[in-house]
């Protein structure tokens, strides 16, 4: 029987079918059935158990709760990911998984997450650099680290996140991601790619650009909508496990996975159209040089698109990002710029940076790139045909003015 105790003390008893002691607490009524709820913690001796419903008490008053002393980090990192996934897109969730497999995991999977302290933070950080990483990888690894020590905050696993009281080393200053100079996207635009005629006067991203379908671009009107992205999404076992293989991709009933919560559409394989960033499609004015080049590639393609998309491979497929990288690359040797590095990213920076040296409003500029929280964007959507043409036409006459110091240039 239990030992006898002032009411709301809990109780400490021997259970003979364990030959252990048992510790319980009172931690309040369900809320559906008036159930009385009661937590438990074992121990071998008496002293042990003892110290455990103090332990107890202790958090059921000062706490509101009974801290979760089995919820390990790698159980901690499986939930929170079962989680996001109903709504992360699928890019984003490959890069948590990663990032949990191979930075967090290692360092404090086997730690109980209540029993986290800064200095495990640390030492993850510290793990992490022994890799030979930078420091922004550390950071990143800590902000997702921050993310799902949330995740446990509002599921009453803990009660605080350490990974906020213990932030990573300042990133050292390194080299930024670069953009074009005026004159190398003068060069740039010489060429007459409508991919990069685009990329330069719009800062559309990748994925935009690779997920654009004919029936996306209106020449008549001068007009393109981008309403979707095209992202590489992961396979997993369709065969609850069963099938032998360790890859999820050779199981003969894999699936993708992808949440059904997101609006998206697959094409082929792992290639998947989802909404573009903040979900949120816009419209981008064409110049009249990028409608013409538009014109000229739809007119020049004759290879198989069975997805009608404006740029593809040979045989019809999507293209990658490596793809448009390398494209890009190519097309820089053609208009004479040495930027074997570059990558289409560049085009997205050299958008903003070159906008704000013709001196176009930010205003008009985000409302063509989709820079910017949707709040922020809103005020400006109804406008954005008439203010964002008006933007491209600026920045294309700009970079192509000859009279460059007259306009003062500032590469």
């Amino acid at each position: 029987m239990p030992k006898a105790r002032e009411h709301g003390q809990g109780a400490l008893y021997w259970v003979e079918t364990r030959k252990m002691w048992r510790a319980v607490v009172d931690v309040g009524f369900d809320p559906e059935t008036g159930a009385r709820l009661q937590k438990a913690r074992m121990s071998k001796t008496k002293d042990g158990a003892v110290k455990k419903l103090n332990l107890m008490l202790r958090e059921r008053d000062s706490l509101g709760m009974v801290l979760d002393r089995s919820t390990r980090v790698d159980d901690l990192a499986k939930e929170w990911l079962d989680d996001i996934s109903r709504r992360a897109k699928p890019h984003t969730l490959a890069n948590y998984r990663s990032i949990v497999r191979t930075k967090i995991l290692p360092t404090l999977g086997r730690r109980l997450v209540v029993e986290l302290t800064p200095a495990d933070v640390r030492r993850m950080h510290a793990a992490i650099r022994k890799t030979g990483v930078g420091d922004s990888t550390v950071a990143g690894a800590h902000r997702t680290l921050v993310t799902m020590l949330e995740h446990a905050r509002a599921e009453r696993i803990s009660t605080e996140n350490v990974a906020m009281l213990t932030p990573p080393r300042r990133a050292r200053p390194g080299k930024a991601r670069d953009s074009l100079t005026r004159d190398e996207a003068k060069a740039l635009l010489a060429i007459e790619d409508a991919r990069w005629t685009l990329g330069l006067l719009t800062g559309l991203r990748s994925g935009e650009a690779r997920a654009l379908r004919r029936e996306d671009v209106d020449l008549a009107r001068g007009i393109a909508e981008l309403s979707w992205s095209l992202t590489d999404a992961s396979f997993i076992h369709g065969c609850g496990g069963t099938c032998g293989k360790k890859r999820a991709g050779n199981c003969p009933r894999r699936v993708i996975e992808i949440s059904d919560d997101l609006e998206w559409q697959l094409l082929e394989g792992r290639h998947v159209l989802v909404r573009p960033k903040n979900d949120i499609p816009r419209e981008i004015p064409l110049t009249e040089a990028t409608r013409l080049q538009l014109q000229k590639v739809f007119e020049g393609d004759d290879a198989p698109n069975p997805h009608g998309l404006v740029w593809h491979r040979a045989d019809g497929s999507p293209k990658t990002n490596t793809d448009d990288n390398d494209d890009l690359r190519a097309a820089l040797l053609r208009a004479g710029v040495a930027q074997g590095d570059a990558t289409t990213h560049w085009l997205r920076h050299s958008y903003v940076t070159l906008s704000e040296h013709a001196g176009i409003p930010w205003a008009a500029s985000a409302g063509v790139s989709g820079h910017g929280s949707p709040e922020a964007s809103d005020p400006y959507r109804h406008v954005l045909t008439a203010e964002g043409r008006r933007a491209v036409e600026r920045l294309a006459a700009w970079v192509d003015s000859r009279d460059q110091e007259a306009t003062g240039d500032s590469d």
